[in-house]
């Protein structure tokens, strides 16, 4: 698995290096934040890969203000956004 990681201080800094290490990937796993990034559209992984669907695992830990880049700069090509909860959510009525 290790050959499919890429690293965020080994990004590429082109999109011809970032399409060979894809390596026709067609899903993107890192966090919330790696995602609202600028470096990760910089390194053009994001126009490789449009994002258009989001999971996000243990939705209830993130701050409301977190998905703020998040839909500013995939709100015309997001179509799902996936929030899972952990299974010790209380939620008020």
């Amino acid at each position: 698995m290790e050959h499919n990681l890429v690293r965020s201080n080994d990004f590429p800094s082109t999109i011809t290096e970032a399409e060979l290490r894809l390596a026709g990937a067609r899903v993107i796993l890192c966090t919330l934040s790696m995602l609202s990034n600028s470096r990760m559209q910089a390194a053009g992984f994001t126009r490789l890969v449009p994002v258009d669907t989001v999971i996000i695992d243990e939705a209830s830990q993130i701050e409301i203000g977190d998905y703020i880049p998040l839909l500013h700069n995939y709100g015309t090509s997001l179509r799902k956004l996936v929030c899972s909860l952990d299974s010790g959510t209380v939620w008020a009525r």
